[in-house]
């Protein structure tokens, strides 16, 4: 039996109608199925078209090679009615066809296009195409549920594909987000476009116009040259373990079947998980520095940093020479510190006092690229202590003040994103407050 096949008018579409049963794909001398007896191919040509298999159209859809069998059909005397099955199959043949010229390279079944964005939506935040953990996840949920879903979560995926929509988004990032910051719309603007690319990949939408959308500087002044680290990172989150591997360095094998370690940045990484210091702070931290006033209280005396070149130390970022702050230091730390020797507690090489921030930072860059982290940096574990602090009901002004923030404003537009219960939270509180209510009379 001869393979009946189509192509679409940009020559890219194959769609090619066949039986796999047929003894004229039998390959013995290259498939080895085929030579092992175990193939399908049982069927004499000139015989398929009376044998009892179905029929196959096997096509390619942007690049994914896909089949759909069809059978013939029996009438109400239980006779198959042959010839059936294979005019399904070119009816599909040649729906397929003439879907791919009206589309202009993508055929998209105009069903799929109903689908709705925001179930779409939440299904790309939990799928394996995002790589976060959990806390990452949450907050890439709430970004979504508060900002995206208002406005596109009833939209179909075929009505997202607009220029119109383009503008739209467009219009909540840059306008009605403004006041956010750039890592927060940028977790906006990922979900949309990603959401959408994943329609594309699935064959749900054709194509779509969200892609290039750029952000505005709108949302914070740009950091000094000297800010670096405190370089934008993104709000991704990682697990104990990994914060473990950050410290202490992590095995790899290079191309050569070679094992060795990446240097870790040594307790630095628990600083900035457990306190949220800045990385140039951890690096400058000495064990002198972590105090008991006479109550018992354990905090870090911080009232410099390391320099860039991890020569000395400097004020710290927006002080003065000898401002600062004052730490609260968890157990866990304090215990850490107290088995260390004197002096600075992450010195850098070849007499360096200090870690350099750059090898601070290519260490980080390394140990997350094995680990397969994308979008973390030196910045992100401070980002993560934030959050998580929001997240548990810390006041914003204690916060603010444990991270050394200018103005607590700074704390309020960085981490807006990680009180998604706030209201929850005010409402429980006012009830609680409220439990007794006094007799009031509405004014008249």
């Amino acid at each position: 039996m001869r393979e009946l096949s189509s192509t679409g008018a940009n020559g890219r579409l194959q769609a090619t109608v066949f039986k796999k049963c047929s003894l004229d794909l039998h390959r013995p001398e290259s498939n080895k199925g085929c030579a092992g007896g175990t193939c399908q191919h049982t069927c004499e040509a000139s015989g398929v078209e009376r044998c009892p298999h179905k029929w196959t159209v096997r096509y390619v859809v942007n690049g994914v090679q896909r089949e759909k069998s069809f059978a013939d059909e029996m009438d109400a005397g239980k006779r198959v009615r042959y010839g059936t099955g294979l005019k399904k199959a070119r009816d599909f043949q040649l729906e397929l066809t003439r879907g791919k010229r009206a589309q202009g390279g993508t055929y998209v079944d105009p069903k799929a296009g109903a689908e709705l964005f925001g179930p779409a939506a939440e299904a790309f935040i939990m799928s394996g195409a995002v790589h976060a953990v959990p806390g990452t996840r949450k907050l890439y949920l709430s970004c979504y549920r508060a900002n995206v879903r208002p406005l596109f979560a009833h939209r179909t995926l075929a009505q997202m594909t607009t220029q119109a929509t383009a503008e739209e988004a467009a219009g909540l990032l840059n306008v009605t987000m403004a006041g956010m910051s750039a890592t927060y719309r940028r977790n906006a603007r990922m979900i949309i476009t990603g959401t959408m690319d994943a329609a594309a990949r699935a064959d749900k939408v054709a194509r779509h116009r969200l892609t290039g959308i750029r952000l505005t500087d709108t949302a914070r002044p740009a950091a000094a040259p000297d800010d670096d680290d405190d370089e934008a990172g993104g709000f991704v989150f990682i697990t104990d373990d990994q914060v473990r591997q950050l410290a202490e360095g992590t095995p790899v094998t290079g191309r050569t079947g070679r094992a060795r370690t990446i240097a870790g940045v040594g307790i630095a990484a628990w600083l900035q998980r457990t306190m949220g210091l800045r990385i140039r702070e951890a690096l400058g931290v000495e064990k002198a520095d972590f105090r008991t006033r006479k109550n018992g209280e354990r905090y870090l005396r911080l009232r410099s940093q390391a320099s860039r070149d991890g020569r000395t130390r400097a004020p710290l970022k927006h002080r003065s020479e000898g401002e600062g702050r004052n730490v609260p230091v968890p157990d866990m730390v304090w215990d850490m510190v107290a088995a260390m020797p004197d002096g600075p507690l992450c010195p850098g090489p070849r007499g360096t006092r200090f870690m350099p921030y750059n090898a601070a930072r290519t260490r980080f860059a390394a140990i997350m690229n094995v680990m397969g982290v994308e979008g973390y940096t030196t910045h992100s574990l401070r980002h993560q202590f934030a959050s998580e602090c929001l997240d548990d009901g810390m006041n914003i002004m204690d916060l603010s003040a444990a991270l050394g923030h200018a103005d607590p404003s700074i704390t309020l537009r960085t981490y807006v994103h990680a009180m998604p219960d706030a209201e929850q939270r005010t409402r429980a509180q006012m009830n609680a407050r409220w439990t007794a209510r006094p007799a009031l009379k509405a004014a008249a």
